[in-house]
């Protein structure tokens, strides 16, 4: 596969990127084959199906496996220079044993695309969930494959243009279970003037003049999926989300520009086929102090009420007071506290370049913890992996893999009894 790369003023120029796919079949005398793959030579297409079929089988509990519609893990195949992520999924078929089939579905993109791959894995597991639904209704498990299910294959090779359909009516987040399943959100005018573009782009020198203090727990919250509340000026808050996002590179997300219903309020949220996850809401300050029944709508009356009463009708660990420059709540760890450290006095460009290359960082540390894995590492090697590890890392690497792969937390935390390791560092 071949795309056009700018490079400044010296033109454009076709660079190779290394994607694939291929379709798994397993057969109980022969094991697993290749069926179908498009990007890969056929020696490596089969190392591709008997690796992921063996790692994603191995990596999930093997308790929950028979009660699981779809096994899904991140796969490293780091000698040819690849980062996979495999779906393996049954179907009926009395020739099977057990009456059962397993195939599987790979996705390949070169390991320098692996934050793309993190951020795109919503729309390929909603791709491939789509392709095992036709398979199971439409095809012979162990017949040829037709001409539309190679084509919707082909798609996986373009994850740029795969897009996600979700129900929102199991979507848990009430305040924004309505906007979200819109393809389009509209912009208010006030937002599309030029001359508030920046609103749109984000400012770290605002935040950190804004918001001197309690930035590392907010990246915390940020990297731990735990929700951020944030009140204030609508402006303000509109820059102060803006910026947010940008800790979250491994994340598509989106930006729901005051239209959350019941509020008039702004969001910040990820979503998959099977809801959404909110990771910062931001209300106007009089709308805010009116949701707590405050008489006296002001900064000084709400850390009065949080003072005596520690919580609030909408559930956040953190909070953003923009009125009083303050950060409420939420912790941090030295993973954050060496992020915030690095982006401090930087460019805005080179801040988002720096942020890229820490969250990178922890991506390649999940590959890691999955080599080891496979690999049946034993406790010297899971001692060195935490030993070698920043304070605070090994709980955000846990909530990156808890989405790829929820299946293997289960194997983990059981290695980690075996062994008798620290238990908590995870969380």
């Amino acid at each position: 596969m071949w795309r056009k790369v700018i490079v400044g003023s010296s033109g454009v120029f076709l660079q190779m990127q290394k994607r694939g796919v291929c379709l798994v079949r397993f057969d109980d005398k022969m094991g697993p084959g290749c069926v179908y793959h498009q990007g890969l030579d056929n020696n490596f297409a089969q190392k591709v199906c008997v690796k992921s079929h063996l790692s994603t089988m191995s990596l999930s509990s093997s308790s929950s496996l028979p009660e699981e519609e779809f096994i899904e893990s991140v796969i490293p195949f780091l000698d040819e220079g690849y980062i996979a992520y495999s779906t393996f999924f049954f179907v009926e078929d009395d020739s099977a044993r057990g009456g059962k089939r397993t195939l599987g579905i790979v996705t390949l993109v070169d390991r320098t695309e692996q934050m793309f791959l993190f951020k795109s894995i919503p729309e390929i597991s909603a791709t491939v969930k789509e392709i095992a639904s036709d398979l199971t209704k439409n095809c012979d498990p162990n017949g040829a494959l037709t001409s539309q299910i190679k084509e919707k294959l082909n798609q996986l090779l373009s994850l740029e243009d795969l897009k996600v359909d979700f129900d929102s009516t199991v979507d848990s987040v009430e305040l924004i279970k309505k906007r979200i399943s819109e393809e389009k959100i509209a912009i208010p005018q006030e937002i599309k003037d030029p001359g508030l573009s920046s609103i749109l782009e984000g400012s770290f020198e605002f935040i950190f003049t804004r918001i001197p203090d309690g930035l590392d727990r907010i990246i915390h919250a940020l990297l731990k999926n735990e929700c951020i509340l944030v009140f204030g000026q609508k402006d303000e808050i509109a820059l102060t989300l803006a910026t947010l996002r940008w800790f979250l590179p491994h994340k598509k997300i989106y930006n729901d520009l005051w239209t959350v219903p019941l509020l008039d309020a702004e969001a910040l949220f990820s979503r998959t086929s099977d809801g959404t996850t909110l990771h910062a809401l931001g209300i106007q300050s009089d709308s805010f102090y009116e949701i707590l029944q405050l008489d006296n709508a002001n900064s000084e009356a709400f850390e009065t009420y949080y003072s005596q009463n520690k919580n609030i009708p909408i559930d956040s660990k953190v909070l953003i007071n923009l009125d009083g420059g303050r950060v409420i709540g939420g912790i941090s760890n030295r993973f954050c506290l060496k992020l915030l450290d690095a982006i401090k006095n930087q460019t805005f460009d080179k801040a988002l370049v720096t942020i890229k290359e820490h969250i990178d960082y922890l991506l390649g540390r999940v590959n890691d913890l999955i080599v080891l894995l496979l690999t049946e590492a034993d406790k010297g090697k899971l001692e060195q992996f935490i030993n070698d590890s920043i304070e605070g890392e090994i709980s955000l690497i846990m909530t990156i893999i808890n989405e790829a792969n929820p299946s293997l937390m289960d194997k983990i935390i059981i290695t980690f009894s075996t062994y008798q390791l620290p238990i908590d560092i995870l969380f």
